[in-house]
Formats: C-alpha cells, structure tokens, sequence
C-alpha cells in the first residue's frame, strides 16, 4: 500500500508530504476517524515512502527496491503493528507490549531506515500502557514515528493526545464508495448504494457487509416494523426480548429503521429515488409515503436514534428495546386511529 493507492483522504495525504519534504515530520500522529477509512492504509504507505530507498515522483515509495516489496509483503522488520491481545473477555493493548516496543526503540531501526509503529485502536490501551507510551513521546528517540489511529479523542488520556500531532480522517464520499463496491464486488448501483448507506462512509465496513443478508435482515425489520405498528403490547415485548439477545442484530435493526424513516422522509420532501439508502425498494416506500404521516416517521426516527444513545450508553438493552418498541407501538396505533 502507497500513497498513490489511499482513495479519498488527499488533505491528509498532502499535509504528510509536505511535512515530509520540508523535513517537519513529527515524532508522534493521531489519526483519527472512523473504521476503514484508511488511517492504517496511511500508516503503512508513510512507513514505505520514508523507508524506500528510490522514492518515486511526488513524495512516494517506489514499490520496486527491497524495502517496498517487504512492506507489501508485510514483513519489514520496521513496521510494527500493536493491536488488542485476545487473551481475556475484552481485548486490550497490554503494558508489556509497549514494554517490549520501547525496549525495541533502544536501538537503531533494523533495515536503517525509519521505525514506524502503528497502535490501533489507541482507545483500548490500559491505563498502564498509556502511561508506560507517555514516556516515548515525552523523549522520542531518532528516526522512530508513532502513529495512535483512533475513533475519537475521547477514549484517549489528554497527556497522549496533547504529545501527538492530529490528523482527522473524513468518511469516504458516496460516490466514490459505491465506484469502488461495483469494481470490486460487481455489485448493480442499487446494491452498492444500499451498503455505502449503511457503512457511513467506510470502504472496509462496506467490503465487509454481505448484501444478500443484510437485505434479508431488511425484510425482517421492515416486517417487525408492521407488526409492532399493529401488534400488542405483549408481542412487542416478545420481540424486544428476542431482539437484546444478539447485539449485532440490535444494531442492524437500529440502523436498518432509521434509514426506512430516512427515506420516507426524503420521499415526502421531494427527493430524487438515487439519494435513497433503500433504492430497490423505492416502489414500495413511494406506497407507504401516499398513506403515511411524516411526523410519525420523525418521531419513530427519533425514537431509534434515543435508543441507539442508549445502548451506546450501557443502559440494558432489552430495557431499552421495551421502551423503543412500545414507542413505535404507540405511534402506529395513533396513526391507525387517525
């Protein structure tokens, strides 16, 4: 991976190579945003350029000489990777392995070159690690680059984030995502735009998604949706109970629904049918907007985006999914009574 292959993050590219250039590289980043977006694509095409040894026009690794087929290879010996260890229930970023990095930063770089290493995600280093990190960047030593990719600041101790130079990371344009998902997966533009709509703008999260059955999950949710509308109360319980089981299942759900109100929204307001997320089914929403009421629709958004917060927050789900779905109930019954 080099700069030349990053797609869509040109002022970070920019800002790199510039810094590179004029010699102004700073000893630790942060990159920031959100998964698959490219900050360790980035990571890894700065570890070649600063370490090739014939960089091509426009500040970029060559891909030719040995150190750059290593780094496609994924074995230069001074690119380091510190992810979550899985050895307990919830994987960390362990203080040993930063002891063992900065043991590592005693020394030169191997190939003579730079030492890049790359923490990913930042946010989940124990306390103990951060601090033992703190140390490295408070005296950085010579031809060594830290790179921390993160969400957000948030998750981060401020002495880490006010030691590393930020760079944000935007979502991926539309276009180009669903360009990439027809190339690469031969998917129709109905289908690549249904899973760009769900991937907020990440190209790995929408490499990832299976569209046949995220469009089956589609068909359940729009049904759950119908049935909560006109069930009782009991039964809403029964599905918010079935539903709190499967956290991935909650976040399609939560996902898939807002993006249904979305579209009707978008329908009422004029919209044309390519801005729509669910665009295959533009047939039946043209339907469900002649005989709906958009301030149910706001409302049930609403309604998903709260409980979405929520979970977010730790609140119990199935708890959580009980009020949701009594709320969609209520709005559905009132619509009907109208």
């Amino acid at each position: 991976m080099f700069f030349r292959d990053i797609l869509g993050q040109e002022r970070v590219l920019g800002h790199l190579r510039a810094a590179w250039k004029g010699g102004r590289l700073a000893h630790a980043y942060l990159f920031l945003g959100p998964e698959g977006v490219g900050r360790e694509s980035v990571a890894r095409a700065l570890a070649a350029a600063l370490n090739c040894t014939q960089p091509a026009a426009e500040w970029d690794a060559c891909g030719e000489c040995p150190s750059c087929k290593r780094m496609a290879a994924g074995t230069h010996a001074d690119f380091l990777v510190i992810r979550p260890t899985s050895e307990h229930r919830q994987p960390q970023i362990k203080i040993g392995q930063i002891r063992e990095f900065r043991r590592l930063t005693a020394y030169p770089p191997m190939e003579g070159g730079w030492r890049v290493a790359l923490i990913k995600p930042a946010e989940d280093m124990q306390p103990e690690a951060a601090n033992a990190l703190l140390k490295t960047l408070e005296e950085p030593p010579e031809r060594h680059l830290l790179i921390l990719a993160a969400g957000s600041e948030a998750g981060l101790y401020q002495t880490i984030v006010s030691r590393c130079q930020k760079l944000s990371f935007s979502p991926l344009p539309s276009a180009l995502v669903i360009r990439e998902l027809q190339a690469r997966r031969g998917l129709s533009r109905e289908a690549a735009g249904f899973l760009t709509a769900l991937s907020g703008g990440s190209l790995g999260r929408a490499l990832a998604l299976n569209p046949e059955e995220l469009a089956e999950q589609r068909r359940q949710v729009f049904a759950d949706l119908e049935k909560m509308a006109r069930g009782s109360a009991t039964a809403v319980l029964d599905w918010a109970k079935r539903l709190a089981k499967n956290k991935q299942e909650v976040d399609n759900f939560l996902l898939l629904a807002q993006m249904r109100y979305r579209d009707l929204l978008l329908l009422e307001c004029g919209a044309a049918s390519g801005l729509l997320a669910h665009q295959d089914c533009a047939a039946d929403l043209e339907k469900e907007k002649a005989r709906g009421n958009p301030e149910i629709w706001f409302a049930s958004f609403a309604a998903l985006a709260a409980a979405h917060r929520q979970l977010q927050a730790n609140l119990n789900p199935q708890l959580t999914l009980d009020i949701l779905g009594l709320r969609l109930q209520h709005q559905g019954v009132s619509h009907e009574s109208r």
